[in-house]
């Protein structure tokens, strides 16, 4: 998925609320590499605590993602979609299509 994060990255105050975060369930997503292993970059692009992409506030209903898949909900938002088959579905549109069958399973 392209990413656009800029200059930003996940960090915290200090451990304590690191591991406060993992206590309460809100590391959402965190970056891997092809295998599930922790990653360097370009598959953490940006350096973040614990290569952590998305959390969420204690509740589970705030949600924020460094990962913009907004950014790559129509083909031709890839910088390769001239030279890709055109059959392929977004990564960023598959995010919002899951959670949107979620929430009419909820």
């Amino acid at each position: 998925m392209p990413v656009a994060h800029g200059e930003g990255k996940f960090i915290v105050k200090d451990n304590t609320v690191l591991e406060q975060m993992k206590v309460n369930g809100q590391i959402v997503f965190q970056y891997s590499d092809k295998q599930g292993n922790a990653p360097g970059y370009p598959d953490d692009p940006n350096g973040s605590v614990e290569h952590i992409a998305g959390i969420c506030d204690p509740t589970g209903r705030i949600f924020g993602l460094m990962p913009h898949p907004e950014r790559f909900v129509f083909k031709t938002q890839h910088p390769h979609w001239t030279r890709k088959k055109n059959d392929f579905i977004p990564d960023g549109f598959k995010i919002f299509e899951s959670a949107v069958n979620f929430l009419k399973k909820a």
